[in-house]
């Protein structure tokens, strides 16, 4: 499999254009070895400091019963408070308060898990009455080598 990254727009393989982002999936590819996925223990916060702010941990949820998947922002940088304008860590993404956004954010978790890969886009978004426009990056995890149990987002602001 490859380990390349998908751009959300068009599909098709690419790179981050943010330097940090590049170097958050070199990493990740370092981290997988052969596997194609590092696990969680895998991956080691002091080793991307560079840029742990804007860092989210996000544990993916399979229904037993066939439902729908859920998604819990285990840990989530400072960086985000100020793009969201609440705390997120330790919420539940059915529970989070905007509604575009939440979609937004759980298809593009479903997009990556469904294409197995890394995942990019760039967004805009207004917050405070302010256009931030960034880069965000997704990045699977996985504790038994094949299920996609957590995903590591990066954000490369503009």
């Amino acid at each position: 499999m490859s380990k390349e990254a998908i751009n959300h727009a068009d599909g098709r393989e690419g790179l981050p254009k943010h330097a940090d982002l590049r170097r958050l999936l070199a990493y990740w590819q370092e981290r997988s070895g052969p596997r194609d996925f590092p696990r969680r223990a895998d991956v080691d916060p002091i080793d991307f400091r560079f840029m742990l702010d804007r860092v989210a941990l996000t544990e993916v949820h399979d229904s037993i019963d066939q439902g729908p998947r859920r998604y819990r922002l285990r840990l989530v940088g400072s960086y985000w408070y100020r793009l969201l304008g609440f705390e997120a860590t330790g919420m539940w993404m059915n529970d989070f308060p905007h509604s575009n956004q939440r979609k937004l954010t759980e298809d593009f978790y479903a997009a990556m898990i469904e294409g197995r890969r890394p995942r990019f886009a760039q967004r805009d978004v207004i917050v405070d009455d302010q256009l931030l426009h960034y880069e965000i990056m997704l990045l699977p995890l996985s504790e038994d080598g094949s299920r996609i149990s957590m995903i590591m987002t990066g954000i490369g602001p503009d």
